[in-house]
Parts: structure tokens; sequence; C-alpha cells
């Protein structure tokens, strides 16, 4: 080849590379984030029932037999291992500190194992380190004015299920 072609052919290729090539370049970096949240438990709590009593045994400061309450846990994520319960509801007129029952009857709740935390129907938290199992609460009538109602009540109580 021609020393004079050569050298055109090589001032033709690099004139051409600096055309395509970017005469500046930048670079960014940015991060992917996430996060794996522990899955969910499953929790159940059948309607209980706290007997039968005549008006006649509430004279003065009466209180019916304690009834368990059992709070099933159940299929729990592996990775939740502590759970919280928080119960609430309304409250009895007489007695704030028990739920509503009838005129002069409130129902007295309780956590069922020692020392037996009063549970307030304006919330009370009962927090556990493990996740699945039975967590017992237990209720009771209990007079709470000088005269009673006689009647049916259902007492509705609330309870929020938080893990981890």
């Amino acid at each position: 080849m021609h020393p004079i072609r050569h050298g055109l052919c090589a001032a033709l290729v690099f004139a051409a590379a600096s055309l395509v090539s970017p005469a500046q370049a930048q670079s960014v970096t940015f991060n992917l984030t996430g996060e794996v949240l522990p899955g969910v438990c499953q929790f159940t709590v059948n309607n209980v029932d706290l007997g039968s009593y005549v008006a006649t045994q509430f004279t003065g400061a009466f209180n019916g037999a304690w009834v368990n309450v059992p709070v099933q846990v159940t299929r729990c994520d592996p990775l939740i291992t502590k759970i919280a319960l928080r119960v609430s509801g309304l409250a009895d007129a007489s007695k704030t500190t028990y739920f509503r029952g009838l005129t002069g009857v409130g129902v007295e709740l309780q956590q069922g194992i020692a020392p037996n935390t009063p549970i307030v129907p304006a919330g009370t938290t009962l927090s556990y380190t493990t996740a699945a199992g039975t967590y017992m609460l237990r209720a009771r009538m209990a007079q709470t004015a000088a005269t009673v109602a006689a009647g049916k009540f259902s007492a509705p109580v609330t309870i929020t299920l938080s893990y981890n």
C-alpha cells in the first residue's frame, strides 16, 4: 500500500471514530431496596356463655363463676416470634373497669394466668414472647350497683392482634 494512502486511511478511521465516541461520559449509582415482612397469624375467639343467675342472688357484691375465654392463635409465619393482644370494649355505666352487661351487672375480664392482669374496656395490651398457641382469658358476671336488671346481655369485646 502506498504510504500516503495508508496515512489517509488511518486519518479517516480516526476521524470517524471520534465522531461516534462521546466526548464526555457519566455514570450513576442507584440502590434497589425492599423489605421482607413476616407473614400473618390466624386467631379465633368463640362466644362465651357466662351462665344464668337469678336476680335475687345479686345481694350487694355477687360475682358469678369464672369462665375461661381461650384465644387461639394458629398458622403463624415462622418469622413471627412475639404477639400482643389489645383488648377493648364498652364500659359498664356503674364500674368503668368492667365491661357493659345489664344495669347493675358488669363483666369482669382478666388474663387467665397468674398474675391475672385485669383487662379494662378502655384498652389493655397483653404481650407474649411466643406466637402460636392458646392464650387464656377469663370472665365473669359481677354486681356493679345495688339493684340489678333481669334479662339477657351480650358484651362485645374487641381483640386486636399485633406481632413482632
